[in-house]
């Protein structure tokens, strides 16, 4: 509205809007496997991770993961998703805060790395590399 347009030009740019929460995930530690599910683990060097919370910690639902994973697709990028254990909480993210404010469709994903928040964290250059593609052809669509 500060440029110009009234509520429902905001109310058509919400809606035709969707937002990639950007982060960094989870990837399988090798020395903590079993915080993983056995089915369930992003690898270092994967390429972006699509993070999924049943509990709604992330903004992510099968609409927005379905688009994330077809502009990888279209990039020639493989992806990976990131599920909770069910016994280990995770965190939240702006994504998620953002949509308790906005109706706004969007994707919480992340570069897999080795313990996160750590001091040591480890991450791929190929994510690094496999991200900017994916963010590439999500700005050209």
């Amino acid at each position: 509205m500060s440029l110009g347009g009234n509520e429902e030009d905001y109310l058509r740019a919400v809606s035709n809007s969707f937002m990639v929460s950007a982060d960094n995930a989870h990837a399988l530690h090798p020395n903590y496997a079993e915080k993983h599910d056995p089915t369930n683990h992003p690898v270092v060097g994967g390429g972006p991770v699509i993070k999924i919370n049943a509990n709604c910690k992330y903004m992510t639902d099968a609409d927005s993961a379905a688009v994330f994973k077809t502009i990888c697709d279209e990039a020639g990028v493989p992806c990976q998703y990131f599920v909770n254990h069910s016994d280990v909480a995770g965190g939240s993210t702006l994504g998620n805060i953002l949509t308790s404010q906005i109706d706004l469709r969007g994707v919480d994903m992340g570069a897999a790395l080795w313990a996160m928040h750590s001091v040591r964290e480890t991450a791929s250059v190929d994510d690094h590399l496999y991200t900017i593609k994916a963010f590439t052809k999500f700005y050209d669509l």
